[in-house]
């Protein structure tokens, strides 16, 4: 099903529109493209990594008693 969402910007900064205009420009697409491609990259929800795959993927620098706490 195809939603149809109109957005519009009242009181926008211009500095903000401006740069709007610029990033479309640069990726050869339109203001309504460049906006939903923000949007899509903002709103869409991560991956999920099980816990144990992010800790093995963090890098064994220093040791232990780098991280302990004074009492």
């Amino acid at each position: 099903m195809a939603l149809t969402l109109t957005l519009t910007f009242n009181d926008a900064d211009e500095l903000l529109l401006a740069a709007l205009h610029k990033r479309a420009r640069a990726h050869g697409r339109s203001i309504e493209e460049e906006h939903r491609d923000i949007l899509r990259s903002v709103l869409r929800p991560l991956p999920k990594r099980p816990l144990d795959d992010i800790l093995r993927g963090m890098p064994d620098v220093g040791s232990d008693a780098d991280f302990g706490r004074d009492r």
